[in-house]
C-alpha cells in the first residue's frame, strides 16, 4: 500500500499526492520527469522508484516553496527557474518573508522560538548537497517520446515556471495559476501586472494548440480558458473585497483572502496582501 495518494492524470502520467499538494511523475521511453518533490514528509525518490524503477530521472521544481521542494535533497540534481534559483540566504523573495514574519512573531510571543525546530522543517526547503540547474524559457526537457517546453509564469514566486506538452497540447502548471494562487508569498507582486502576465500567457498557449492544465493543488484538469478567466477576476481585487484580512507581524501590509464562485471553473481563491492591489 502506498504512503502516497497516486492519480492518473493525462496518458503516462502520475500524480503523487502528498498531504495537500500533488507531484507529478511522467513517465517518458527514454527519461522519467518529476515536477516537484513534495513536502519532505515521505521520500518521493523511493516511491517514484517503487512505481517505475531506477530509471534516468529529471527533476524539476515548479517553483521553490517548501511543499514542492522538501524532498530535493534526495536528489543529486534539481532543474528550476533561473529567477528562483535559491541563495539560501535571506536574497531569495520566500527566505526573506518567512524571516521577517518569524522573526516579529518571536519578538512578540517569546515562547515560539521553541518550535522554531519544527516550524522551519515545514516552511524552510533543506539545503542538502543538491546541485540546482537553472532553466530558462523557451528550454526543452526531452523524455525520448515526450518533449516538454518550459515557460516562464511569474508571479507566484519570481521564478515560477509551466511545463508544455508539445505531444499532447497539456500544461503542468504549478502554482503559477491555481484556484488558489498564493500571491503574498511574492509581496512585491502587483495583482494587476499578474494579471497582465497571465492574459498574455493565455494568448501564447491559445495561438500554440494548448487544451489542458494541470495544477499542484487543483482535485481536477482546467481548460485553459481558466487563465484569462483567473486573471481578469484578480485584476479586480481590492483590499475590500476580502472575506478575511489579518494584520501580520512584520508584513508590510494586511494578509487578504478573497474568494469567489465560478459556474464555469469551480471558484477562485486569492491571498494576497493589501498593497499588492496598488
Amino acid at each position: 500500500m502506498s504512503i502516497y495518494q497516486i492519480q492518473k492524470i493525462f496518458k503516462d502520467v502520475r500524480g503523487l499526492n502528498e498531504m495537500m499538494v500533488t507531484s507529478f511523475l511522467i513517465e517518458g521511453k527514454g527519461k522519467v520527469l518529476l515536477l516537484d518533490t513534495g513536502m519532505g514528509i515521505f521520500n518521493i525518490k523511493k516511491q517514484a522508484e517503487k512505481l517505475i524503477g531506477n530509471r534516468d530521472y529529471i527533476v524539476v521544481n515548479s517553483h521553490f516553496h517548501p511543499d514542492h521542494s522538501n524532498g530535493n535533497h534526495k536528489f543529486k540534481e534539481i532543474y528550476i527557474g533561473e529567477k528562483d534559483l535559491p541563495t539560501f540566504t535571506k536574497n531569495d523573495v520566500y527566505f526573506k518573508l518567512v524571516d521577517d514574519i518569524s522573526s516579529a512573531l518571536y519578538k512578540k510571543n517569546p515562547k515560539l522560538r521553541l518550535a522554531m525546530p519544527i516550524i522551519n522543517k515545514l516552511l524552510v526547503t533543506k539545503k542538502g548537497k543538491t546541485k540546482y540547474i537553472p532553466l530558462k524559457d523557451g528550454d526543452e526537457l526531452d523524455l525520448g517520446n515526450k518533449k516538454f517546453i518550459v515557460k516562464d509564469f511569474p508571479g507566484h514566486t519570481p521564478g515560477s515556471i509551466t511545463l508544455l506538452n508539445k505531444e499532447e497540447h497539456y500544461i503542468m502548471m504549478g502554482d503559477a495559476c491555481n484556484m488558489g494562487t498564493w500571491m503574498w508569498t511574492n509581496p512585491e507582486c502587483n495583482l494587476h501586472d499578474y494579471a497582465d502576465t497571465a492574459r498574455a500567457y493565455y494568448d501564447d498557449v491559445k495561438a500554440d494548440g494548448y487544451k489542458k492544465m494541470r495544477g499542484s493543488h487543483e482535485p481536477f484538469t482546467h481548460k485553459i480558458s481558466f487563465i484569462k478567466d483567473y486573471a481578469n477576476w484578480i485584476d479586480k481585487l481590492t483590499p475590500e473585497k476580502a472575506i478575511l484580512k489579518v494584520n501580520m507581524p512584520g508584513a508590510k501590509s494586511q494578509f487578504c483572502i478573497a474568494v469567489a464562485p465560478s459556474i464555469k471553473h469551480g471558484v477562485y481563491t486569492c491571498f494576497y496582501f493589501a498593497h499588492q492591489c496598488d
